[in-house]
């Protein structure tokens, strides 16, 4: 009890006061807690990364329906880095971008190259290798120039670059799901000519399969068929970009993008 002013008594309940303070001070906890369950939970969350399924020799399902190759293992080391969790699945290449963009999926690893309409949809990161593309065909077969067919992966830059201003001439486009696809029909006949990137007809060039097959162009890498490719990020996730930025520069600078290159290619991709 305390006397106030102009005599007035003031009764004060000791034991309700402490007990409100302690209330106060238990919900302080609950919501520190909670915030940071939710910090964690957040950072925790699974990544979800789309990759091609049949993109040799970056990323394809081999005999074991095991995932395999340089891109597998090199977003695999990107999220060790950033200390988190990634469930890889694929995808068709010209599905990739939407589903970054409707918010679906976290990262896109299928050897994208930047355009305008790209960076619309989906962030880009630093690059990680460097790309050009090429026209393959049969030895002593047809040319580019008199070829009634030309194969391409459907939705890549070789498929937009070749149907554009007149550069297929009066041949066929024909735009198939996959770099396996448009292999396969070269290999079976159906593809006389086609344009990919340089990386990936290498392995098939060396394989059995490619025998009597060869480059019938140069390395072509301007107009946007070749240089600088990247990983894309959803948009809008800097956080995210960030730490895939900061681990592609650590890899790169400690060495082990090297090695894990070397896998697959007998000389430096940078």
């Amino acid at each position: 009890m305390a006397r106030g002013e102009g005599g007035v008594v003031i009764v004060v309940n000791v034991t309700k006061v402490i007990e409100n303070r302690a209330v106060t001070k238990l919900c302080v906890l609950i919501f520190l807690f909670g915030s940071l369950v939710l910090v964690r939970t957040a950072h925790a969350q699974e990544l979800v990364v789309l990759l091609t399924p049949r993109s040799v020799p970056f990323s394809w399902i081999d005999e074991r329906e095991q995932l395999v190759g340089f891109n597998v293992d090199f977003v695999q080391a990107v999220c060790r880095e950033m200390r988190r969790q990634c469930r890889l699945e694929t995808r068709r290449f010209p599905e990739i971008i939407p589903e970054l963009a409707s918010g679906a999926a976290a990262i896109g690893v299928a050897n994208f190259l930047r355009t305008p309409e790209r960076e619309r949809q989906v962030a880009f990161s630093l690059a990680y290798w460097r790309s050009s593309s090429v026209f393959v065909g049969h030895e002593g077969g047809v040319t580019v120039a008199t070829s009634d067919r030309i194969c391409v992966i459907a939705g890549s830059m070789q498929q937009a670059w070749i149907s554009t201003r007149g550069r297929q001439g009066t041949a066929e486009v024909v735009a198939l799901a996959s770099n396996e696809a448009v292999l396969d029909g070269l290999g079976r006949g159906g593809c006389p000519v086609a344009l990919l990137p340089v990386m990936q007809v290498l392995p098939f060039l060396q394989s059995p399969a490619g025998r009597g097959f060869r480059f019938v162009s140069a390395p072509l890498d301007s107009d946007g068929l070749g240089g600088p490719v990247h990983m894309v990020v959803r948009h809008g996730d800097d956080s995210l970009l960030k730490g895939v930025n900061d681990a592609i520069t650590h890899l790169i600078s400690s060495g082990e993008h090297e090695r894990l290159a070397r896998k697959y290619f007998p000389f430096s991709i940078l």
